[in-house]
């Protein structure tokens, strides 16, 4: 640890004592990951147990980074034992989920909404219909200022983070409209047949679990020794009492907090910076330390940072300075700035300013970077940030200006995606099924609404000019559309009256995700080669569907105006162009907003317009807009005001480490700010001075980790399956849509974890048990009626002849659904897994103590063909020789055995047996399988990445005969081709044919039919 300051290492042997508490003050680029992961390393040294240190980080990505670091500094202090094992470092509601789901497992049930779904359930429910569903919004929307559905679901958003972080009586606010909008919407949510939580409500949840059960309370605290909390300047107030709820106040687990009040973001969503500047006074026995040496950044974006937050009313006195070392080992030494590593530039427009952007990043690629220890590497594109205040009010100039040069550049929080015709015009064709108008943007930004015929003209005109711009192919017809589109509604309507005449309860469910892939088909998208960005952005809608079709298990013609409700005053404003992504762009410029920037750093930063109203805002005085009574809660505390927007500068100013632009427009009605103004600094290029030429370039280098791949093993099957099919799924994001009998699967591997789990504690799990625990347990949240019975009962029967003949395996059972993460240094991937049950085996002893396991892996499939028990038998021995390499590297454990269980009713039928198909198949894991394993995912991450620089993922499933089982058959390109080449059809029944089967089956048991 001789590379840490003396600030960091006392805050690395600190530990549990007198004081018992620890205040890491970190400023930006300080080191603070570094001195977390050295920290936990060091308490492993200490002997401290893995299982009792947890981390909650602000984000997944953070989480990602965090575990990786101390993984390698784990490695370095301990070679013979590196793996993490059962530690936790991820978010705090991945945390409250976990646990919720390890103590109540029919908590298994629920599944988590983020904003997008959260935002089309209330959509799918916005109204309160004739038989008493719906949440009923439509009385609020009087309350608001437009008086448009938009604003009411957004204030009606905000409402429900309001009354949970401020644990607001909603029966007492003296609204009964609200009052009653709030109870259904949590009945909606929370109750059958849903079982949805949202983040509020998992932390509500598991503070009132632990309020409620001391016994579990007191386990927990037993079996945690560490609590550290990272980004603890941006911790809510329901948060912080999770946090002393589990440390007792400061009294029980050490508690190390981790932040700085000047990067307090979000005020605004209910953070309480005041947190961690009155930590010490609410905690006992705390130790500060002060991370002040910033490794990132020059000495004069340091000074230029730290005179911008001089202002701040109440902080936390630093003295930030820019330090780095040149070799490993070496001294501290100032990290000092050349003259015009500052550029200040104004501009009469926003072209002007975009195409500047442009011309400084063709400039910039290839000039030498010094990293840290001295190492130079030309810099590239993924050096480069654009960071934004608001990215959709101002990222398409900058986005056009890149793309228009064939700069790689990826776009986040833009909310774009309805800026492109091709959305819009699948967004209008599904006004006109659903007997809607068309909501449009014009071209003041502003939302229009188009009757039907204005729709249908729309449509005419995108479809030609797309086809005329290319990005649509000759197919598309305009007339032929529109025509498929009545035929279409006219077939709605008839399925919906046929069903109403049959049950008035009743409507004909529809398949949104079909009808959009038909809607592909009808434009062309099988005949005709498409370029990537339609199909990145239809891939977006199709994820938007998604969305919708996971929160609403019964669509019907009736509710497809809810569906383009949600497009319309949700996803138009929120959802961003699908362009090109993450994965398909690893080494490009980002456009993002300084928030999503936290945490972030680049050797070179843009921040243009910074100018008047917006940045700083003028709206950062501006309230929460509630449904709230006035005097329910106090809304300034929700107001960032001038604080906010210094924090935020300064955020955005300490992302960068070298090169930082910095550009206003100036012209009539619109000036530079004092942010912009007030930059003086010897090294920085004023706007009338001439940027000093760069003396060299060399070959442009990505940064470290800009070539690693993030994947799973999903997308590595469905990758050598078929490339294209990988492309439309995993890179463009187009999904199958939700089936009947979707969660099958998961409810079946969820029950299983359980009865594992009782064998793990002591308790035997007999056949005669399993009833009671699939009545308790069991739920399709996309069936009804007789289906929904019929699947119970497989489910049953499957359950008890697996606990009949596994009573070995109970015996043997030592863990559940253990998630895992594989690091492969090789090729670069980062592979994430759960293994569905570790079980004690019997082997040799290991020098290094690694417990000797096996892994059994749970398939929940009906297999009646020999063909298709190839296919599973092949796809296992690959998935669990990969798994037994992640288990090997994330645990104590040493993988010598492995089996794929087959979990049925009926077992395997004579046929299958006769031909040597077992329900329990094996697969080696050996060493050398495993090194098989590691060389198979090399070859496959190289050729993904081969493609991807490529951008050509052909149809390689046509040549293995199975276009026909594909997800997309219905308008790939791929598929037409192999039917022209005489390729079997579909093997997969339409879902309409599918959904009439479920409608009788249903009414012979005269079930209990969706509320609709």
């Amino acid at each position: 640890m001789d590379h840490l300051t003396e600030a960091q290492l006392s805050a690395v042997t600190f530990d549990r004592g007198d004081p018992k508490n620890l205040l890491i003050l970190a400023c930006a680029g300080s080191g603070k990951t570094e001195t977390v992961a050295c920290r936990v390393a060091q308490m492993v040294v200490d002997g401290v147990e893995r299982s009792s240190i947890v981390a909650f980080t602000f984000t997944e990505h953070a989480a990602t980074e965090l575990k990786h670091r101390i993984r390698r500094k784990v490695e370095e202090a301990t070679p013979d034992e590196p793996s993490l094992g059962e530690m936790f470092v991820g978010t705090i509601h991945s945390y409250c989920l976990r646990v919720l789901r390890d103590h109540k497992p029919d908590y298994k049930i629920f599944e988590v909404m983020d904003e997008t779904r959260q935002a089309a359930l209330i959509a799918a429910n916005f109204v309160r219909f004739p038989n008493g569903d719906g949440i009923g919004l439509d009385r609020l929307r009087s309350k608001t200022h437009s008086g448009t559905y938009g604003e009411t679901l957004n204030r009606f958003l905000t409402t429900l983070n309001v009354v949970h972080q401020q644990q607001i009586d909603i029966d007492s606010v003296g609204d009964a409209v609200l009052s009653e909008a709030v109870r259904r919407y949590r009945d909606i949510a929370h109750e059958y047949p849903n079982y949805f939580s949202d983040f509020n409500d998992i932390i509500d949840q598991m503070i009132s679990f632990l309020d409620e059960d001391s016994a579990a309370l007191g386990r927990i605290r037993c079996g945690l020794t560490h609590l550290f909390v990272d980004e603890y300047q941006d911790v809510d107030d329901r948060q912080e009492k999770l946090i002393s709820l589990l440390t007792d106040g400061g009294q029980g687990p050490t508690l190390t907090v981790v932040g700085d009040d000047d990067q307090a973001l979000y005020g605004f969503r209910g953070a309480r910076v005041r947190n961690i500047l009155r930590f010490r006074d609410r905690y006992p026995d705390v130790h500060q330390e002060v991370l002040q040496e910033n490794f990132r950044s020059t000495h004069a974006i340091v000074e230029i940072a730290d005179d911008a937050v001089r202002g701040i009313s109440t902080r936390l006195e630093k003295e930030p300075t820019a330090r780095w070392r040149r070799s490993a080992g070496g001294p501290l030494e100032e990290r000092s700035a050349e003259h015009g590593d500052v550029v200040l530039r104004t501009f009469a427009s926003e072209t002007e300013e975009a195409e500047w952007v442009a011309d400084r990043i063709e400039a910039l690629r290839g000039v030498p970077f010094t990293e840290g220890y001295g190492d130079e590497r030309g810099i590239d594109y993924g050096d480069m940030a654009i960071l934004l205040r608001s990215v959709r009010g101002a990222g398409g100039a900058f986005a056009d200006a890149l793309r228009g040069r064939r700069i790689p550049v990826v776009v986040t929080g833009s909310g774009g995606l309805f800026g492109n015709d091709e959305v819009r015009l699948v967004q209008a064709a599904f006004s006109l099924l659903a007997r809607a108008d068309f909501a449009k943007y014009d071209d003041s930004s502003r939302i229009e609404l188009l009757s039907t015929a204005e729709t249908r003209e729309f449509i005419r005109n995108a479809v030609r000019e797309l086809r005329a711009n290319h990005r649509l192919g000759p197919s598309a017809n305009a007339t032929s559309f529109l025509a498929w589109i009545g035929r279409k509604r006219a077939e709605l309507d008839q399925r919906a009256v046929a069903r109403e005449q049959r049950s008035r309860r009743m409507g004909a469910r529809i398949y949104p995700q079909q009808i959009f892939q038909d809607m592909l088909k009808q434009l062309g998208a099988q005949t005709d080669v498409w370029p990537p960005d339609t199909l990145h952005n239809m891939g977006a809608f199709s994820s938007l569907l998604k969305q919708f079709e996971s929160v609403h298990q019964w669509i019907t013609p009736a509710r497809l105006k809810s569906l383009v409700l949600f497009l319309s005053n949700w996803a138009m404003r929120h959802v961003d162009e699908g362009g090109v992504g993450e994965l398909s762009a690893l080494n490009s410029v980002k456009i993002m907003t300084v928030h999503a920037a936290k945490g972030l750093e680049w050797p070179v930063v843009f921040l243009p317009r910074i100018s008047s109203r917006v940045f700083p805002s003028s709206l950062r005085t501006r309230t929460p807009e509630t449904f709230l009574p006035p005097g329910c809660f106090d809304a300034s505390a929700y107001v960032g005001g001038d604080d906010g927007e210094r924090r935020l500068w300064y955020v955005a100013l300490t992302r960068c480490a070298k090169y930082l632009h910095v550009s206003s427009l100036k012209r009539r009605g619109t000036k530079p700010t004092a942010y912009f103004t007030k930059i003086e600094h010897e090294y920085a290029c004023a706007p009338h001075q001439v940027a000093p030429p760069f003396p060299r370039k060399i070959d442009p280098s990505p940064p470290a980790g800009a070539n690693v791949l993030p994947t799973t093993y999903t997308a590595i099957a469905a990758f050598r399956r078929c490339e294209r099919e990988y492309q439309l799924r995993t890179l463009m994001d187009f999904s199958p849509g939700v089936s009947e009998q979707f969660g099958y699967g998961q409810r079946i591997h969820d029950i299983l974890a359980e009865i594992h789990q009782r064998a793990i504690a002591g308790e035997a799990v007999a056949p005669a048990d399993v009833r009671a625990l699939v009545e308790a347990r069991f739920h399709l949240r996309y069936t009804r009626g007789r289906p929904y019975e019929n699947l119970k009962e497989t489910a049953t029967k499957a359950l008890e002849r697996y606990v009949r003949l596994a009573r070995g395996l109970l015996a043997t059972a030592r863990a559940t659904e253990k998630p895992f993460e594989l690091i492969d240094h090789s090729s670069g991937a980062l592979i994430s897994g759960v293994v569905d049950l570790l079980e004690r085996a019997n082997g040799p002893s290991l020098p290094s103590q690694r417990e000797i396991v096996g892994l059994v892996d749970f398939k929940a499939s009906r297999i009646d063909e020999v063909e298709k028990y190839r296919e599973v038998e092949e796809a296992v021995r690959d998935q669990l020789q990969l798994y037994a390499v992640g288990v090997r590297y994330a645990f104590d454990a040493q993988p010598t055995a492995a089996t794929a269980r087959i979990i049925s009713a009926d077992g395997l039928d004579a046929k299958l047996q006769a031909e040597g198909c077992k329900e329990w198949i094996d697969v080696p894991v050996g060493t050398e399988a495993q090194a098989d394993a590691t060389s198979k995912l090399a070859d496959t991450i190289s050729r993904i990445k081969t493609q991807l620089e490529a951008g050509d993922f052909p149809t390689t499933g046509a040549a293995k005969g199975i276009c026909g089982k594909c997800d997309f058959r219905t308008f790939c390109p791929g598929y037409a081709a192999f039917r022209r080449a005489g390729g079997p059809r579909s093997t997969q029944p339409p879902a309409e044919e599918i959904e009439e089967q479920t409608d009788r089956l249903a009414e012979q048991k005269d079930a209990r039919p969706p509320s609709e």
